[in-house]
C-alpha cells in the first residue's frame, strides 16, 4: 500500500475520535497548538515522552517530499489534548507509552531504548509492535492520525498540512447551494 493510500484510509476514521469533545474545547486546543512556541514547556508530557512521541509520529507519518507529523505539530496536539479535552485519558496514554517502552526494550538483546535504536531498527520495532501488540500500536497510530488530520479548529493538522497531503480541498462545499436542484432557494 502506498503512503498516500494508507494515509487516506486512516483519515477516514477520525471523526469519532473527536466527537466526545465540545466545539469550544476543540477550538481552544486549536488556538493553543497554532500559537505555542516551539520552546514552550509541555503541559502533560514529560520531555522524554515528547521526544519519544516525536520520533514515533515521524516514523508513522514521515517527512519526505511532503510534510509529515513534525510539520503538522502532532506532538503539541497530543500534549495539549491530553492536558485538556482528553485529560481523562492521561493515565491510559501514559500506560500505552510505558508498554511501548517495555516492548522496545526487549527488541534488542542489549535492551536498548527505542530512541537508542537506529532509524531502521526503530521502523522494524514499530512493525513488530504492530504485529505483536496491536492495541498499543493502534493507540499510538490513532492519536498520531488524529493530530495529523483533525480539522485545524480541533487543534491538529497545523497549516492544513494533513489535508494537503490527501488532496482535500477546504471549500466548505456543504454550504448551499448543494447542487442544481436547490439553486435560487437560499
Amino acid at each position: 500500500m502506498q503512503r498516500r493510500d494508507f494515509v487516506q484510509s486512516m483519515a477516514g476514521g477520525l471523526a469519532g475520535a473527536l466527537g466526545a469533545a465540545s466545539w469550544s474545547q476543540l477550538r481552544a486546543v486549536s488556538a493553543y497548538a497554532a500559537g505555542v512556541a516551539e520552546s514552550a514547556p509541555y503541559e502533560c508530557l514529560t520531555a522524554e515522552q515528547a521526544k519519544l512521541l516525536d520520533v514515533v509520529t515521524a516514523h508513522l507519518i514521515p517527512t519526505d517530499d511532503t510534510p509529515g507529523a513534525r510539520e503538522a505539530k502532532v506532538v503539541r496536539f497530543i500534549d495539549h489534548a491530553l492536558a485538556t479535552i482528553f485529560k481523562d485519558n492521561q493515565k491510559d496514554f501514559a500506560k500505552t507509552l510505558a508498554d511501548f517502552t517495555e516492548f522496545t526494550s526487549h527488541y534488542r538483546p542489549d535492551g536498548a531504548a527505542f530512541l537508542a535504536l537506529t532509524p531502521n531498527e526503530q521502523i522494524d520495532a514499530l512493525g513488530e509492535l504492530e504485529r505483536l501488540e496491536p492495541d498499543v500500536f493502534r493507540d499510538l497510530r490513532g492519536i498520531t492520525m488524529t493530530g495529523m488530520f483533525a480539522h485545524p479548529e480541533h487543534g491538529g493538522n497545523f497549516g492544513k498540512i494533513g489535508w494537503k497531503l490527501i488532496g482535500y480541498e477546504d471549500r466548505y462545499s456543504w454550504a448551499p447551494p448543494f447542487g442544481y436542484y436547490d439553486r435560487g432557494r437560499e
